[in-house]
């Protein structure tokens, strides 16, 4: 830079700093505050917001002429202030970059290429907003979430097969530790075929092709990708990566693909050629094709479940870069570091089955795979130099042989290998929620409940749980309980269209689901109380000790729900009234018919009455049992009646003295059953010892403690000495003494000290 450039900047960054701190120190202050008490203070705020507001939106037409200007008060500020930090990040990179450039070319960088930027539109994106009609409906095979079955595998044809196909698609019978299964087809072949030699040897890298001379191939048609099959053929090395979406359906879709050649990149519709693209696997289960894939873990699961495909011969750059030892394993972070590329992650989370695809989208998708191979060759000399490169296959091979299942056949067993995906690998997923928001355990029911129905909704419309009820508004629903279609609707701000059209099915859940953790909990409450056990051995909800009220209570309800059905069907037929079983006065030949999975019971009417008369004599004779309670005799270590003297009492004011006598036994009295000791007092007094006579005193006699007479103390105080009076005006007395003064107490040390 010339020094007249460097003389303004270092003129310039003291006034930005200066700027900088100025605004920092005023955002600190109450400035609402100021401008309400004075008319000045508000005024020059006004004019300075205006000032402001005019040289923001010259910056924004200077960038887009259609951009919404700021018109200077809080509430359009507001509004738009996020779109603006949008823009000015996007220049802050675009200045980067510029500053970059020329540094570069007052550098002489000696044709160093440096550091590349994606290209991106600067201003709104209208795509991800967009409502689209969901892809999967158009799909040949429609979606199946009902998980009726194993997850079969799409695999039509075996190329490269070690292992026949008929026999890599029997089914594997269920064990202690998973249910019945499908193998992973391709399973014996990543164990067992070698990698191209050419992946063990050190060579230089082949550089990228230009990022801007070339443009990426789309491919929709099954004719564009035969006619792109030679070129994947053909290579030693291709780069793959995938685009997923899970938003708008249970188990997700794979959007997009992009493989990438020394040579050309490939875009292809994976929405479209969903059923055809299993031609693939002629490139992608040929272990002399090296695929090169960065964090394979779900890229793996993705093509087998949607696609078909399988993978051998795999190379992840994502273990390769743990294996060196790098600081961040992510893709941007190989791009910056090897291949001086700097991506953007503005369209990571991007809606990609949108189509057309934008032009910043299919330059994100591009980036991906493009560098990956050169990237590949650097790491591949590096692993090799270190003598790290047998793990990082070793790695890659294990990640290409995972498989995919359906979460209600899951492995029993927890893997620790990561070898199968569900997407539920819990017994008790709702659970989790449980414990992240710190839902109380007596809430569980309904939790259970909500997860279960929100599961459900999802599986038959093929929508993702959280669009059809985010955890935020299932956790509300289980924090305020709403019993009514409007209380479930205003349970929180953002409320789905599937809650709210199903608000008044929730509402009856919900209050369906309190009334019966009402009941459980009053159950358990009578069970605990009378002692009995809630889960018995035989492993039915209800116990089968039960009292003899219950039973009687439990015979009223049946009896009292016969008659009832009784009734009902006279009206209907009164023909036929003597034909039904409980009718409680004559018992006809009827047969009931049990119906189970391996056969049947007939019990006919004879049979009811017998056992009724059964359970009429059973309960007679237990109301006749007697119980005997053993009571434990007292202590007879205590001393004889004989030798007890008379206890005198006090006697009342009439002088009347009552005597101990000795009382009756009380029938009524209250059975304790543990010892007691009533003679304590008398056990633990000396056996030879004679009893004090107690004093008689006589309160007739002695003085009212409660009198309010004034001479009744006689102008004494409560010593019984004589009162002083106080004379105000006597040189003698001082008057009444100060209080004393508290001591400091040290409250430890206040003060330092130095030497």
């Amino acid at each position: 830079m010339s020094e007249q450039s460097q003389e303004q900047e270092k003129t310039l960054l003291p006034k930005v700093v200066n700027t900088v701190r100025a605004a920092s120190a005023l955002a600190a202050q109450d400035v609402d505050f100021y401008r309400s008490i004075d008319k000045d203070i508000a005024h020059s705020l006004e004019q300075s917001s205006n000032q402001i507001a005019d040289m923001i939106n010259s910056v924004l037409l200077s960038i887009d002429e259609n951009s919404e200007q700021v018109d200077g008060t809080k509430e359009n500020l507001e509004d738009i202030w996020k779109d603006f930090g949008n823009l000015m990040d996007n220049l802050f990179e675009k200045s980067d970059r510029s500053i970059d450039i020329i540094t570069r070319g007052h550098g002489g960088s000696n044709g160093q290429s440096g550091m590349q930027y994606i290209d991106e539109f600067s201003g709104r994106d209208l795509t991800p907003g967009k409502q689209i009609l969901k892809p999967q409906l158009k799909f040949t095979t429609p979606i199946d979430n009902t998980e009726s079955h194993p997850f079969i595998p799409l695999l039509k044809e075996k190329p490269f097969a070690l292992k026949p196909l008929e026999e890599s698609m029997q089914m594997i019978p269920e064990d202690e530790t998973s249910p019945m299964h499908y193998p992973q087809p391709y399973e014996y072949e990543i164990d067992h075929q070698e990698y191209n030699d050419l992946i063990l040897q050190k060579k230089d890298p082949i550089p990228s092709t230009s990022w801007t001379d070339n443009e990426p191939i789309w491919v929709d048609t099954v004719s564009q990708l035969q006619s792109i099959m030679p070129d994947l053929e053909a290579s030693t090395e291709i780069a793959v990566d995938l685009e997923h979406h899970d938003y708008r359906t249970y188990y997700g879709i794979t959007c997009l693909m992009q493989i990438s050649t020394r040579k050309n990149d490939y875009l292809i519709d994976t929405l479209a050629l969903r059923e055809d693209l299993q031609i693939l696997n002629n490139v992608f289960a040929n272990p002399m094709i090296t695929k090169v894939f960065h964090g394979a873990f779900m890229d793996i699961i993705w093509l087998q479940r949607d696609l078909g495909l399988y993978v051998v011969g795999l190379f992840d750059t994502f273990h390769a870069s743990r294996a060196m030892g790098l600081p961040k394993h992510s893709l941007a972070y190989l791009l910056e570091k090897f291949a001086q590329f700097k991506t953007s992650k503005k369209y990571q989370l991007a809606d990609w089955r949108i189509r057309p695809l934008s032009k910043a989208m299919h330059a994100y998708a591009r980036a991906d795979t493009h560098f990956l191979l050169n990237i590949f060759d650097q790491m591949r000399n590096s692993l090799i130099e270190q003598n790290k490169l047998a793990g990082v296959l070793k790695e890659s091979r294990n990640v290409a042989k995972r498989r995919f299942e359906y979460s209600s056949f899951r492995p029993k067993v927890l893997q620790t290998n990561g070898l199968v995906y569900s997407p539920i690998e819990k017994d008790d997923p709702w659970k989790t929620i449980m414990f992240q928001y710190n839902i109380p355990p007596q809430k569980e029911p309904l939790l259970k409940e909500l997860y279960q129905w929100r599961d459900k909704i999802a599986r038959r419309d093929d929508e993702s749980p959280r669009f059809v009820m985010p955890n935020q508004l299932l956790v509300s629903l289980v924090a305020y309980t709403p019993i009514d279609a409007p209380g479930v609707v205003s349970v929180s701000n953002s409320v789905t269209d599937y809650v709210r059209s199903n608000s008044k099915i929730l509402a009856n859940l919900i209050k369906n689901c309190l009334a019966k953790m009402k009941d459980n909990k009053f159950l358990d409450n009578n069970v605990a109380e009378e002692g009995i056990s809630v889960v018995p051995e035989t492993g039915h909800d209800l116990s089968q000790k039960l009292t003899i009220h219950q039973l009687q209570n439990l015979k009223s309800k049946f009896q009292l729900l016969s008659d009832k059905f009784n009734n009902s069907v006279k009206t209907r037929l009164s023909n036929h009234d003597q034909l039904y079983l409980f009718d409680g006065i004559s018992f006809a030949d009827d047969v009931t018919i049990k119906y189970f999975a391996d056969g049947k019971i007939q019990t006919t009417a004879e049979q009811y009455k017998e056992r009724s008369e059964q359970f009429d004599d059973a309960m007679k004779q237990l109301e006749e049992v007697e119980y005997c309670i053993p009571v434990i005799e007292e202590n007879k270590q205590t001393q004889d009646q004989d030798n007890i003297p008379p206890i005198t009492v006090a006697t009342n004011a009439e002088g009347q003295v009552n005597e101990m006598i000795e009382k009756p036994e009380d029938l009524d009295e209250v059975i304790v059953l543990r010892k007691t000791n009533k003679n304590k007092s008398i056990k633990n007094k000396p056996k030879n010892r004679e009893e004090p006579e107690l004093e008689i005193i006589d309160y007739f006699k002695t003085a009212k403690v409660l009198t309010n007479d004034k001479n009744s103390r006689g102008g004494r105080n409560n010593n019984g000495n004589k009162r002083k009076r106080f004379d105000p005006y006597s040189a003698a007395n001082e008057g009444p003494a100060a209080p004393k003064k508290r001591k400091n107490v040290t409250r430890g040390k206040n003060v330092s000290f130095k030497r």
